[in-house]
């Protein structure tokens, strides 16, 4: 939706002429709708597209921002904002595309006395949709609102069918008041979060927080106006199950005709945003293969199948393309049969009126580790609950808790016996195996740019040999315990510095290894990029240390200690060095040790204290 322009007085001709558009709008039916895609955090499929309203092309109610505007001035915003659901509707049913329709409400207009009961129930049986079909977004949030009733307005709207989103959350305190008021389905981060995030460590800790809180309340994560490649793989790293924006696709009045497009440049995205996961270490690994139940079946049949199928806790709800819409809870679906008159209530009522349409829901390739993070997150028994596992969007299998957290347990146990004892970081075993990830991934990605420009590749990693000059003469003069204070300070920048698709390990010592994920689109600004965040972590490392020292051997800029023959010299305040190897493609792992040892020296003698150049380059 783009901005408009201030409106002026009521009064002012422009308002009068704003007042007699809207008037025009609404008689002539002037409201069109484009739809734009929600896609998975992993960029393969589709999941579902937002409707959004689109006034006349020309005149003052052109911007969406400046209809709504005028419609709520003048007291018409609930005729509004029930055209806007009908064109909706009607222009998603000749679609035919099987994706769920975000559409947007006001929550005032749901308070309104004069809001029509029942009218989207009347427009979906008019135009052959279903109400599991459809999300209600709840957008411009109105400072001021009852809770009690908008909570009311709410559960009416999921007794139905229909879920529930909330939109630009974290944009003002209406959007939290809302959201701790209800039980949504969605919550959309606001694009405010999401711009740049790849670079603001800040936004980063807002949006996990936001993700946290929302997996722990049972409601899945929609990040907003996603545009750049490094902010679709951060957001999906801090766990967002869903993204939108201008990177997928704009909004089209006919997304069917762009879908083959779309469906292609998906498909580019994932090639060069992921490469492929540890064995064993996805969670499509713990997949098991209960068959689903379809929609349309009754709660009777299905409390059957559960009578005859003694093992099974959990059935997944799937439609005709075998995606999944809900999940149904032994537990709960016997209890409700088992009531006084459930048989009579319940038994002959198709299973998508009872199912559970939230559950979680994660993609075969996910982690283990950000799967155990989701599920951890919930709240009271929705933790123990089966989860389904898709793969493509499209229903897999059902995955255990139970499972899920003996697995983490174990990597975990193994992790922390090849852990450094000091940082807790990922020694020689792990940073061995991350190194071969880096040369497979990057030899992957060759030739993904076939046709255009070279520069413009699949993502590329910089691995980086960092250690400490001077840091032995500091430990002799100071003591171990400050050395150990000054490695532990080296592995809180570092660490800090990370980003999303980063590593970060501890050789031992003073030694330590990054490797970077460089996404930029040309190879020059990939270097220029690098060679930015390289002297960004030696100006952190110095001010992060400085108070390690005495005032008088900062203002010396150094002390005086023994080297290794025993002679008292002048060392220089310690700093730390770095060797960077780009283009790994076709370099063995122990090629990249020796490079870095080849280079080490040179790194330490230059003035910035680092080297960055291809592995398969000779030393100059």
């Amino acid at each position: 939706m783009l901005p408009s322009p201030p409106l002026q007085a009521a009064h002012g001709q422009p308002a009068v002429e704003s007042c007699h558009a809207l008037e025009t709008l609404l008689r002539l039916r002037q409201v069109s709708m484009h739809f734009q895609p929600i896609v998975s955090s992993n960029g393969r499929e589709v999941f579902a597209y937002e409707a959004l309203a689109r006034g006349s092309a020309a005149g003052p109610l052109a911007s969406p921002l400046a209809m709504f505007s005028v419609a709520r001035e003048h007291g018409r915003l609930v005729e509004l904002d029930s055209l806007c659901r009908e064109r909706a509707l009607e222009q998603w049913s000749t679609l035919g595309l099987t994706e769920r329709l975000f559409i947007n409400v006001s929550p005032d207009v749901l308070l309104d006395g004069a809001h029509s009961s029942g009218l989207t129930r009347r427009l979906l049986r008019r135009f052959g949709l279903r109400p599991h079909q459809v999300v209600i977004e709840l957008t411009e949030q109105t400072p001021g609102l009852d809770s009690a009733l908008m909570r009311e307005a709410v559960s009416h709207y999921q007794s139905m069918g229909f879920a529930i989103a909330l939109d630009d959350l974290g944009e003002g305190y209406a959007s939290l008041k809302l959201w701790s008021s209800v039980q949504p389905d969605f919550v959309k981060i606001d694009r405010h979060f999401i711009s740049g995030i790849h670079a603001d460590p800040l936004k980063r800790r807002f949006v996990r927080s936001i993700i946290d809180i929302a997996h722990g309340s049972g409601s899945q994560v929609i990040a907003e106006g996603v545009e750049h490649e490094a902010e679709m793989e951060c957001v999906r790293q801090l766990g967002a199950d869903y993204l939108q924006g201008w990177l997928f696709a704009p909004a089209e009045a006919d997304p069917r005709g762009q879908r083959a497009a779309l469906d292609r440049h998906l498909r580019r995205l994932s090639r060069r945003l992921h490469h492929r996961p540890p064995p064993g270490r996805s969670i499509g690994s713990l997949a098991r293969a209960v068959a689903p139940v379809q929609q349309d079946v009754t709660v009777n049949e299905v409390a059957q199948r559960l009578h005859a199928e003694q093992e099974v806790m959990s059935l997944a709800v799937v439609d005709e393309q075998q995606r999944p819409v809900g999940l149904i809870i032994r537990h709960r679906l016997l209890g409700l049969l088992s009531q006084r008159f459930g048989p009579e209530l319940h038994a002959r009522r198709l299973i998508h009126e009872v199912m559970q349409t939230s559950p979680l829901r994660v993609e075969a390739d996910e982690m283990l580790e950000r799967v155990s993070a989701k599920v951890t997150g919930r709240e009271g028994s929705d933790r123990d609950e089966d989860f389904i596992i898709t793969r493509g969007g499209r229903y897999q299998g059902l995955g255990r808790t139970l499972d899920l957290l003996r697995i983490i347990t174990e990597l975990q146990v193994a992790s922390a016996e090849e852990a450094n004892p000091l940082t807790r970081l990922p020694g020689n075993g792990p940073i061995e195996r991350q190194l071969l990830e880096c040369v497979a991934g990057e030899a992957a990605g060759i030739g993904e740019g076939a046709g255009v420009d070279s520069g413009a590749r699949s993502a590329e990693w910089a691995a980086i040999y960092l250690d400490l000059d001077n840091f032995k003469p500091f430990n002799d003069r100071f003591g171990h315990a400050q050395g150990d204070r000054m490695l532990l300070a080296l592995a809180t920048v570092l660490r800090d510095a990370l980003q999303e698709g980063d590593f970060l390990g501890h050789v031992g010592g003073d030694d330590f290894v990054m490797t970077l994920c460089m996404t930029e689109s040309h190879r020059a600004l990939r270097l220029t990029a690098l060679e930015q965040r390289l002297a960004g972590l030696q100006s952190a490392f110095q001010h992060a240390v400085a108070s390690l020292y005495p005032a008088d051997v900062l203002a010396a800029g150094g002390f005086q200690g023994h080297d290794r023959f025993g002679t008292t010299r002048f060392f220089p305040l310690t700093r730390l060095s770095l060797v960077a190897l780009h283009g790994l493609a076709g370099c063995e792992t122990t090629r990249v040790s020796a490079r870095w040892s080849e280079l080490k020296s040179e790194a330490k003698a230059r003035d910035s204290g680092r080297v960055i150049e291809a592995c398969a380059s000779p030393v100059h």
